[in-house]
């Protein structure tokens, strides 16, 4: 059965598929404890078939993360109906959304993984760019914003977004704060992250003057 269905979809369906029974499995137990052959099982698929897309499980890891990214990008976009200074809230609630529902993957990701796999790391730190970007360009364009797009804010948006990920790591393994606690934290952290490059951008005003 499973062999007369891949004749019928298509490249991206099947990979579609593939992807999609691999993530459920990494969101319940975590890279490390999912082999390409339950990958396989869970897909319908035979391992050759899963080696044919994914010749690697981190060629799957990679997939993976890039389509998450690109979904959390997709929720991130700005919403021209939304006042640009609440785009930033909507944004922050759907990477929270992606945390709370993707736990073990995202703790897999930020604890063990990142830290010792460069093409990994890249591709995360494309994210990071991709995110850093997005706030950047929306905070630029608050009618109330003291800052153009500086050197100086995108380097206090970097740190915070980094703040970001420590702090949604350390929420999900030791669960003190409830989400709305730390959606608060991040919210005023990214407030002060903009005062900081205020402050820097008129010491170099100074200097210029």
């Amino acid at each position: 059965m499973a062999t007369t269905r891949a004749t019928r979809m298509s490249t991206d369906e099947r990979r579609e598929q593939l992807l999609n029974a691999g993530v459920e499995l990494l969101a319940e137990r975590g890279y490390e404890q999912v082999s390409i052959e339950e990958i396989a099982d869970a897909a319908g698929v035979s391992k050759g078939l899963l080696y044919h897309y994914f010749p690697t499980k981190k060629d799957f890891l990679l997939a993976a993360l890039r389509r998450g990214d690109d979904e959390l990008q997709a929720r991130l976009r700005p919403d021209p109906a939304i006042p640009p200074a609440e785009q930033f809230n909507v944004g922050l609630d759907a990477f929270l959304d992606d945390v709370e529902r993707h736990p073990r993957a995202y703790s897999a990701i930020f604890r063990r993984l990142a830290g010792g796999d460069f093409e990994v790391t890249a591709l995360l730190e494309e994210g990071r760019k991709r995110r850093i970007e997005a706030i950047v360009a929306g905070i630029a364009g608050w009618e109330d914003s003291p800052l153009e797009r500086t050197a100086e804010l995108e380097t206090a948006i970097q740190g915070w977004v980094f703040f970001a990920e420590g702090a949604a790591l350390r929420w999900l393994e030791h669960g003190e704060l409830e989400r709305e606690q730390l959606r608060v934290m991040l919210q005023v952290a990214l407030a002060g992250a903009v005062a900081a490059a205020t402050a820097a951008a008129d010491l170099r005003v100074g200097a210029v003057d």
